[in-house]
């Protein structure tokens, strides 16, 4: 996948909702980058999809990916 579009971001908003994260504390870039990646600097999470691989199972994952980070100084909904 080159870049994300539309239907790739609201699945990625769907699982950031379902933890409870403020959409304003989470930036989507719209390229695409290897197997992916989730990063925290500070209060801002990064969430970078991946280039290589199946979407659907990355985006599967995705939740444990984000809640193993400290999540304590995002902001929630």
């Amino acid at each position: 996948m080159d870049a994300v579009g539309p239907k790739e971001i609201g699945r990625i908003l769907a699982v950031t909702d379902e933890i409870g994260l403020h959409r304003e504390a989470v930036s989507i870039p719209l390229g695409t980058e290897g197997a992916g990646r989730v990063t925290l600097a500070g209060a801002h999470l990064e969430i970078v999809a991946p280039a290589d691989g199946d979407f659907e199972s990355w985006v599967g994952s995705l939740g444990d990916r984000i809640r193993a980070l400290d999540l304590s100084g995002v902001q929630r909904s």
